[in-house]
């Protein structure tokens, strides 16, 4: 209960404007343990700058009768074990430190979503709490099939998590690690996917999305069909990608700008933040490298060694340490089979560019 009014006054601080840089940094850690409130927040903020236009008087209705309630609610949050000391002197100081000011932005903003939800609920947008959620384990894959007709294949230690039915006016689900999709048409009602650095809506086509925690990119590579792509720090800037194509896009999200198949338009000293690229086909059967997994299989092409790390991480379910920053960076090229032993793998890649390695339980080191 502490947790969920830490997280709601976080939210009203990010979205007013008053949250410090440490208050940031912990909503960001909340709400990828929660990631089916991260649209809730995109929401809100599209509101809260839009709060100077007139309301329902329904919504000013709404907002009488829940003013006092939040009002206790919110003072009730400030009293998390962590933050009582701090925050109750500030508000026992708020005459002469200014911290009551800051605490009632907070309020106003927490208002904001009473009125969101009161309009999202009376227009009629069938947008129910989140009840199913489905996560695999590091070295398994999962399928589901979604109540919409959507089918989805879960890579290893991932989780997608929708509503109980899908039959809102848009069909949502938020994830976290590598999914495939093939979407189930329905041009009236599009199908949108929550990542924690993009949203992708589509009517009816199949794509992959590679969106983990611990990546330094969120990937995103278009079999058939069509996908409109939304950066979560800019909505305003929309990438549509075509069959063939993918889109990386930084997980820390600075800068604006956008280079096409990694030649970038700014300075060397400012990456660019989205990188559209065209996907890659390797082998006899000419496999797409970004979803071969779905295949049983893990395909490398000029690969960097720390990235394949990852990946190894997931597939067998290790840890993968490397002791050398060079090593790191070294690019490879490799195919991984169902049924490949840990070992097997690691004595193909030593052949390419010599290194040392050791397996000790399920922890594994490489060294020059």
């Amino acid at each position: 209960m502490l947790q969920d009014q830490r997280i709601w006054l976080l939210i009203s601080l990010k979205i007013s404007g008053e949250a410090t840089k440490a208050e940031l940094e912990e909503l960001e850690m909340l709400l990828k343990q929660n990631p089916e409130l991260a649209a809730t927040v995109d929401d809100l903020q599209r509101l809260w700058k839009k709060k100077h236009k007139a309301v329902s008087k329904e919504a000013e209705d709404a907002l009488a009768r829940h003013s006092q309630r939040l009002n206790k609610i919110m003072r009730a949050g400030v009293t998390e074990p962590e933050q009582k000391i701090k925050e109750k002197a500030a508000l026992q100081n708020a005459a002469t430190n200014g911290k009551l000011y800051r605490f009632w932005w907070a309020a106003a903003a927490a208002v904001v979503f009473v009125i969101w939800f009161f309009v999202r609920s009376t227009e009629g947008n069938s947008s129910k709490a989140i009840d199913n959620t489905v996560s695999t384990k590091a070295g398994y894959k999962a399928s589901i099939d979604l109540p919409d007709g959507s089918k989805v294949w879960l890579n290893g230690n991932s989780k997608i998590t929708y509503s109980g039915d899908l039959k809102g006016k848009t069909r949502e689900v938020f994830l976290s690690g590598e999914a495939y999709f093939d979407i189930a048409k329905d041009k009236t009602r599009p199908f949108i996917i929550h990542t924690r650095t993009i949203n992708l809506k589509v009517l009816g086509t199949a794509f992959n999305v590679r969106s983990y925690e611990n990546d330094k990119e969120t990937e995103t590579s278009l079999v058939h069909g069509s996908i409109e792509v939304t950066l979560r720090n800019n909505p305003d800037k929309k990438i549509i990608l075509k069959p063939g194509e993918k889109l990386l896009v930084k997980n820390s999200l600075t800068g604006d700008s956008l280079s096409k198949d990694k030649k970038s338009a700014v300075s060397d000293e400012e990456e660019p933040i989205a990188v559209l690229a065209r996907m890659r086909y390797y082998g006899n059967d000419s496999s797409s490298v970004e979803t071969s997994w779905t295949k049983n299989r893990l395909i490398f092409y000029d690969e960097r060694l720390d990235k394949i790390a990852l990946n190894l991480e997931r597939w067998f379910n290790v840890s993968v340490t490397i002791k050398n920053e060079k090593l790191k960076k070294g690019k490879y090229t490799a195919t991984i089979e169902e049924g490949d032993k840990l070992h097997e793998v690691l004595e193909a890649l030593k052949t390419a560019e010599g290194f040392h390695y050791s397996i000790n339980n399920k922890a594994v080191i490489i060294t020059r």
